[in-house]
């Protein structure tokens, strides 16, 4: 269920509509084809009250998806940059990653902050919870908007698979290459996109 908690404004909004019975699907058996210490797959045989029956393969994650839209004095978007290997190809992003079982999401993306990007901020809001891929996923995506940016106090290094270049963008810039399909990473386009809604007034402003 939506983490209602984390907003405000989410309290004041009707329920979206369902039908009386929203689930037409039976599980006949459900089988683990591979787990890592990050992804597991799992193939699901189901019976739909329509009469069919057939087999669902669903990715599920040990970790939750974290993500930071960090904004500097100046409006300006602290993005990372690295080689995303499933694409081959590199990329542009606001600092993410994957919370771990003992830690919440804010945690987590304080963590990554200032692992990535060596910086801390004074000022953190929820911004936004999605279903990365809701087809052939269950990954949740958790996004904060962090202002008054300063040093992280202790030295933070990266992991050692990872090599990062940083990079500030004004906001509107960054924007913009969403709109292009320059920067394409869900959390990231998620992230700006939320925030200039935000700012156009398509929301009531987020309680921290």
């Amino acid at each position: 269920p939506l983490p209602r908690a984390l907003f405000a404004f989410a309290a004041m909004l009707p329920p979206l509509p369902q039908p009386p019975a929203p689930n037409p699907f039976a599980v006949k058996s459900r089988k683990l084809l591979y787990d890592s210490p990050w992804v597991r797959l799992r193939e699901d045989r189901f019976r739909h009250r329509r009469g069919s029956e057939g087999r669902y393969a669903v990715v599920g994650w040990h970790r939750t998806a974290c993500g930071v839209l960090a904004l500097d004095d100046q409006d300006r978007v602290v993005l990372v940059g690295q080689w995303r290997y499933p694409l081959e190809q590199y990329s542009w992003e606001i600092p993410e990653g994957g919370g771990e079982a003992q830690e919440s999401p804010f945690e987590a993306i304080r963590r990554e902050l200032a692992e990535e990007a060596q910086l801390a901020a004074r000022t953190w809001e929820p911004l936004l919870f999605f279903h990365v891929s809701n087809a052939t996923t269950d990954e949740e995506a958790y996004l904060f908007l962090a202002s008054e940016l300063e040093a992280a106090p202790d030295g933070h290094e990266l992991d050692p698979d990872e090599e990062i270049l940083l990079h500030r963008e004004p906001f509107a810039q960054a924007l913009a290459r969403v709109q292009a399909g320059e920067i394409t990473d869900s959390l990231t386009v998620a992230a700006l996109l939320a925030l200039q809604a935000r700012r156009g007034g398509a929301s009531e402003p987020l309680a921290a």
